[in-house]
């Protein structure tokens, strides 16, 4: 079986009854659609645990972005001479990021040794943007955020670094009629509120678009979908 979940957000509690109630195979697969990090408490703890099992697939989300490209810096032993490399954009990345709920990560990354750091941040550096996967006779486009500026006939390969990352997708847009697209980053509540429907915490179905950020991260749900079945499982 194929299982994708999205944006944990540091909830190690979510993460650890997950596991307990998918009970993985080693032939089952998931696949988790980035932004594991900030905001929670223990988004390196599920890394470090991730990293561990090859039948867990992480994709990138903003949140490890934003990370990989903080995290090397703000590790450096401070000096005069490293303060005065950073310039005006450094300082701003790392602004946005601690705003954005990195500080946990930030101290989770302090408590582990300079090793397991780095064998973190390889981890974050060789997350794929998206997934194209077939299950249960249906085809699937997996990405943390959608796809922004989206175009029928365009090739993935094709879209920017962002477009994967940052968008705020119109569930009910038309996209391609013969696969599906599936993503986190927008709590699902939102998409409702946006669309005029009653505020859930569950997986949003429109069309051949499925939203599964069921608000882990905001003290909502952590939802999965088995793409085999497209049964939808919560914790």
């Amino acid at each position: 079986m194929i299982y994708v979940c999205s944006d944990i957000h540091g909830r190690y509690d979510k993460w650890r009854a997950l596991l307990a109630a998918l009970d993985l195979k080693p032939d089952d697969e998931l696949i988790v659609l980035g932004d594991v990090i900030d905001r929670g408490e223990d988004g390196i703890r599920i890394l470090r645990e991730m990293l561990q099992h090859p039948n867990v697939v992480p994709l990138l989300g903003n949140h490890e972005l934003n990370a990989a490209l903080c995290i090397p810096k703000l590790l450096r032993e401070i000096t005069d001479e490293s303060l005065a490399a950073l310039d005006g954009r450094d300082i701003a990345a790392l602004s946005e990021w601690l705003q954005n709920g990195g500080g946990p990560t930030l101290r989770g990354l302090r408590e582990i040794s300079p090793d397991e750091r780095e064998e973190v941040l390889d981890y974050l550096r060789d997350m794929e943007l998206y997934l194209e996967v077939e299950a249960g006779g249906r085809s699937f486009v997996l990405t943390h955020a959608g796809l922004d500026h989206f175009e029928p006939d365009k090739p993935l390969e094709d879209y920017e670094l962002l477009d994967f990352l940052l968008g705020r997708p119109d569930p009910a847009a038309e996209i391609w009629p013969d696969k599906y697209l599936i993503y986190g980053h927008t709590p699902t509540r939102l998409l409702r509120e946006q669309m005029g429907e009653p505020i859930s915490d569950e997986i949003l179905r429109r069309g051949n678009q499925i939203a599964i950020d069921c608000g882990c991260g905001y003290d909502g749900r952590l939802g999965c979908l088995c793409l085999d079945t497209l049964e939808e499982r919560y914790v």
